[in-house]
């Protein structure tokens, strides 16, 4: 296995031979004028990071995006107290990729893992009470095995994936020897002896992946474990860029030569063999050698491809699942926590689903954010109220656990993936039969358009598996310029 310092040296020394044609004037919104060398579709981190290198190579390249905004999954909500992250908060310490590029835009880092508050810890809401853990160790609620009945329904869930995971590193997923580990999480850990009661108590009731244990493949949820203990390495470290993790997204555009072009919804991608013609629903098109496409499968679903996609990777498109996950952001007026005597965080069995404290204040003891997370199918019914009913909703919810945060909790705001008409969900899900039927497909090139996105990653999940997913448009392209 190679190492990744020896996979970034094989990069640039492969890519540097790569002759890129360089054509003058600029490419009009309208497609006249000569052909760009590359035309970027999305201005997240992975086509961001693949436009970087193709210019640092010195080819002509284009970056659009569909929205207003630029950051994809990235987004920062810079007008709040502490600037809370809608997408990724933090990174661990294993993030080669994303690491290195925040250093080379010359973003200062900070360790949320240095500055803890002096009171840690999650309470354990279920129905109307509050159970300590004592409680929930008698408690006639608990599902768990003896041994295991003092711990948390989210310690237990982390626990049992790491004692049992068969996957040695997440490269092992795509090994054919673990085919048969892709069937659902729910018939996974029956198999290990898990009791359906704990299933829907530790992995459907807050789920990461899908909507309940029945609907994602095991093998998903075993690579990401062993990928996020290998990208921990051990270390607590959670490291945010200063003021905003979009404040990257925003610097890698700000280097590109030409300026990312917003507003760009793309309604079709067509190949006549040596020019890709893009057509945006403003009437504006552009015309480009190759085209990386990194926008997720599930917006993609929705772009005209002429010629059409076929086989597993059109399969892939049409119906990857992405991940239901809406954010409720308030900001607490006072410490209730300390009126009640509780810690502010909570997991619960509610549609608020689990609700954190957020402290990215100057001062570790600030809680700048309470912060809801609805996922899988409390996103799904919440998302179906308006927006300010939907807030009402989770802040009655929080103040029926907690009536010392009547009152406390104002300026509330609220952000649906779902709803995102250009995310369409938010981090890619596989459902069982899904990683053996097109993981290593999906991202295959179709003509002179090429994918990237965490959605087409093969080793790394999140921020990391966007990076990786870039590199590799940038080999891919290369060998045809």
């Amino acid at each position: 296995m190679i190492t990744r310092r020896e996979f970034n040296a094989g990069l640039i020394a492969s890519v540097a031979a790569l002759p890129f044609a360089s054509v003058a004037g600029e490419q009009k919104a309208k497609g006249d004028g000569p052909p760009l060398d590359v035309l970027v579709i999305g201005a997240g981190l992975s086509g961001l990071h693949s436009a970087l290198m193709l210019e640092e190579l010195g080819a002509r390249v284009q970056v659009i995006e569909a929205r207003k905004r630029i950051g994809g999954r990235l987004y920062t909500l810079f007008d709040r107290p502490g600037h809370p992250e809608v997408g990724g908060n933090s990174c661990a310490a294993g993030y080669g990729r994303v690491l290195n590029r925040i250093q080379q835009m010359g973003l200062p880092l900070y360790d949320a893992s240095t500055r803890p508050p002096k009171k840690q810890g999650i309470e354990l809401a279920l129905g109307s009470r509050i159970l300590q853990r004592d409680e929930w160790a008698k408690s006639p609620l608990n599902p768990f095995p003896q041994e295991s009945r003092s711990q948390m329904p989210w310690e237990f869930s982390g626990a049992f994936m790491a004692a049992n995971n068969p996957l040695k590193t997440s490269e092992d997923w795509l090994a054919e020897s673990s085919a048969p580990l892709d069937v659902s999480l729910r018939d996974w850990l029956v198999s290990r002896g898990v009791n359906e009661a704990t299933v829907e108590r530790c992995w459907s009731t807050n789920p990461y992946f899908g909507t309940t244990a029945h609907d994602v493949s095991a093998l998903l949820c075993l690579m990401n474990a062993s990928w996020s203990k290998a990208i921990t390495g051990g270390s607590r470290s959670m490291l945010s860029v200063q003021g905003g993790n979009q404040k990257l997204p925003l610097a890698m555009a700000g280097k590109l030569k030409n300026e990312v072009h917003l507003g760009k919804d793309v309604a079709a991608i067509r190949d006549n063999g040596s020019i890709v013609e893009v057509t945006c629903r403003d009437g504006s098109s552009y015309r480009a050698k190759s085209v990386v496409c990194s926008i997720p499968f599930s917006v993609l679903r929705h772009i005209a491809f002429e010629p059409g996609l076929t086989g597993p990777q059109a399969e892939a498109v049409n119906t990857l699942p992405y991940m239901m996950n809406t954010l409720v952001f308030f900001v607490p007026k006072r410490k209730y926590w300390e009126d009640d005597g509780l810690h502010p965080s909570m997991w619960t069995d509610g549609v608020a689903g689990s609700i954190m404290a957020q402290r990215f204040g100057s001062d570790a003891e600030e809680v700048t954010a309470i912060v809801a997370n609805p996922r899988g199918k409390n996103a799904i019914w919440l998302d179906r109220l308006p927006p300010k009913d939907a807030i009402r909703y989770v802040q009655a919810e929080i103040e029926r656990l907690r009536p010392a945060a009547k009152g406390a909790l104002v300026d509330g705001a609220i952000h649906s993936w779902d709803r995102d008409p250009f995310a369409a969900g938010d981090w890619a899900v596989l459902a069982p039969g899904q990683v053996r039927r097109f993981k290593t497909s999906m991202a295959n090139a179709h003509g002179r358009v090429h994918f990237c996105g965490e959605h087409t990653a093969l080793t790394n999940r999140g921020m990391e598996g966007a990076m990786e997913s870039a590199e590799r448009v940038t080999l891919e392209i290369g060998e045809i310029l």
